[in-house]
């Protein structure tokens, strides 16, 4: 195989069209990582105080959004995973609500 066809490769891929977010609910600390349409192959990794509750994820989400248009030009949904655990099909419904597929 060429150069060119292992540099074209990459371990993640980047043209499926949506911002793909990881959610670690904890009870003093969340951990949001994401992968968004323009930033390569670089994976985001962002903490935020449990006590910002969802409104301070949503927010998160809208500036993930909001970056992912400024580099691209593109309006892009959000694909979030977490663990459901004892809060999560609450939260599900909510983001779901909020067009965040969860």
């Amino acid at each position: 195989m060429s150069h060119d066809h292992f540099h074209n490769q990459a371990a993640i891929r980047v043209d499926l069209g949506a911002i793909f977010v990881s959610w670690e609910l904890s009870l003093k600390m969340w951990l949001i990582t994401s992968l968004s349409p323009g930033s390569g192959e670089k994976m985001s990794r962002h903490t935020a105080p449990a006590a910002d509750g969802l409104t301070g994820l949503l927010a998160r989400l809208s500036e993930l959004r909001a970056k992912a248009k400024a580099r691209t030009g593109w309006d892009y949904r959000v694909v979030l995973i977490m663990e459901a655990g004892l809060d999560g099909f609450w939260v599900h419904r909510a983001l779901e609500s909020e067009g965040v597929e969860s």
